[in-house]
């Protein structure tokens, strides 16, 4: 029996006894007729007032709880690809539990990311538009090759321009004499007419070369040589070059210096051409802007671009946080107590599939009247009787006093978590019902609490032997903390003083 159980019938004892004691009181006061015997008063057995400890209480019903349970419902739908677990099995938060198929997602997120490497080039090749084409090389403009308003390509040439400060010169060297030289080199041209030298720079190399009069055929080298003094097309030179062990090599005959060929400059972008800002025969120089382009639509196709890619971005993003989804993980530590889904099975978003329970320790959730919560607090020692086991007391401590109370039918409970300090054999779902120590004395005198009838707050009633008859006859007595078993006795009564179990033990 536990100990609700017991206060019951202690009450029901009392009850029953008092009546036995009025029952004698009234036979005693009026005989039977005839009968002449005087009948001697009942004897109650006693109740000394002793020292001790007087423990007040909350009695409260309720259920023991895993330290964790979660349900396991996953956001999306589809079906099981892999089951990894199984029922009984212990995993660990974010372990994998089952994969739900994501073939057509995955597909998705392929393409998107296609979509997403070509809107980026297209929006790298609107911002390397320019607002401008500059002229990469000097000289007079021999053409000019656009408009305003015409649209342009990046390899598309604008203008034509002839370098008017150079003049040019071919020489012809045989094969061996040609791999001597090199793009860019420096070398002498020797003036024939005026016995003077020039510095040139070699611009062409024909390595093909053609059949001449030497066996071995002849190779054009191509030099150009700024314009000094008086120096005019037609004017003869030979091409020469002396290595570093002193050999000359020089160009088989003298040949004429000419006018360099033209040049041409191009876009080096896209787009629509605002304002050409050259003609022909005008005189550029490198870097000089020589059309203005129109950005405009360039800026607005860049916002528009801009924007798609994001749009784009985030839909990759969402499409993988819904192939994340489909890979379901442990929520919490614990045992897998129950399992609802085979692998190749289809389940609904939201659906719970499996149930997770944390059972290295559990908890009793003591559901307490909303009359006695305001005197639960965090840290009152707490005895749990667990119907499964009988009379078999639980030390515990209240953890938790919730703000929050649940309608139940007409009465409002609120679940206090207590924690348990032994609870290896308990389990999930066991009831049973808990006193919660609210006060405590020590060391008081105290009565046991059928020995003494409450009357209002600090005051009760005791039957103490009348000492004139030995009859009971009441009296008053100061009560302090009203316990499970004994009430404290703070006035009317000394240490040792008897009273009357009007209702038996």
């Amino acid at each position: 029996m536990n100990k609700k159980k017991w206060i019951i019938t202690a009450a029901i004892v009392v009850l029953l006894g008092g009546g036995g004691y009025f029952g004698y009181s009234y036979l005693n006061a009026t005989p039977s007729a005839g009968e002449e015997p005087e009948m001697e008063p009942p004897s109650f057995p006693t109740a000394t007032v002793e020292r001790g400890e007087v423990k007040k209480t909350i009695f409260a019903g309720g259920t023991v709880a895993a330290k964790d349970r979660e349900e396991v419902k996953p956001e999306a739908a589809g079906k099981i690809e892999k089951l990894l677990v199984s029922e009984g099995q212990t995993v660990k938060k974010g372990d994998t539990l089952f994969t739900i198929d994501s073939t057509d997602d995955l597909l998705s997120v392929q393409k998107q990311e296609l979509a997403i490497t070509r809107a980026q080039k297209e929006l790298s090749e609107i911002k390397d538009k320019k607002d401008r084409i500059n002229a990469d090389k000097p000289g007079k403009v021999t053409q000019v090759l656009v408009k305003d308003g015409q649209t342009v390509a990046e390899d598309d040439v604008v203008a034509k321009v002839l370098d008017t400060d150079s003049l040019k010169i071919v020489g012809k060297f045989t094969a061996y004499e040609v791999e001597q030289f090199h793009v860019g080199q420096n070398v002498k041209v020797f003036m024939t007419a005026s016995l003077v030298y020039l510095d040139g720079t070699i611009t062409k190399i024909d390595m093909t070369g053609s059949k001449g009069k030497l066996s071995d055929g002849a190779h054009d080298v191509e030099v150009v040589v700024k314009k000094q003094g008086a120096l005019y097309p037609g004017d003869k030179g030979v091409v020469q070059y002396t290595n570093e062990k002193g050999v000359l090599f020089a160009s088989q005959s003298a040949s004429e210096f000419t006018l360099p060929e033209e040049e041409e400059i191009k876009a080096g972008t896209n787009g629509t051409v605002d304002e050409v800002l050259i003609e022909k025969d005008d005189v550029v120089k490198k870097g000089q802007m020589i059309v203005k382009m129109d950005v405009t639509a360039a800026e607005l196709d860049l916002k528009d671009k801009e924007l798609s890619l994001k749009e784009s971005l985030l839909a990759l993003e969402q499409k993988k946080r819904e192939i994340a989804k489909k890979r379901v993980e442990a929520p919490i530590s614990g045992v897998i107590t129950k399992l609802n889904v085979k692998e190749g099975e289809t389940i609904s978003g939201g659906e719970a599939v499996a149930i997770i329970m944390d059972t290295s320790s559990v908890y009793f959730m003591a559901a307490v009247d909303e009359i006695d919560i305001p005197a639960i607090q965090v840290g009152q020692a707490v005895e749990v009787y667990v119907t499964a086991f009988g009379n078999r007391p639980f030390q515990g401590k209240v953890v938790e006093v919730p703000k929050e109370g649940t309608k139940e039918d007409k009465a409002v409970r609120f679940e206090v978590k207590v924690e348990l300090s032994e609870s290896s054999e308990m389990k999930h779902g066991m009831t049973g019902d808990c006193d919660i120590f609210i006060e405590q004395k020590d060391n008081v005198l105290r009565l046991p609490l059928n020995a003494v009838e409450v009357m209002e707050e600090g005051k009760g009633n005791v039957m103490v032997k009348n000492p004139e008859n030995g009859e009971p006859m009441p009296k008053e007595v100061e009560i302090g903390v009203e316990g499970a078993d004994f009430i404290e006795i703070t006035g009317g009564l000394q240490e040792g003083d008897e009273v009357l179990m009007m209702g038996g033990m």
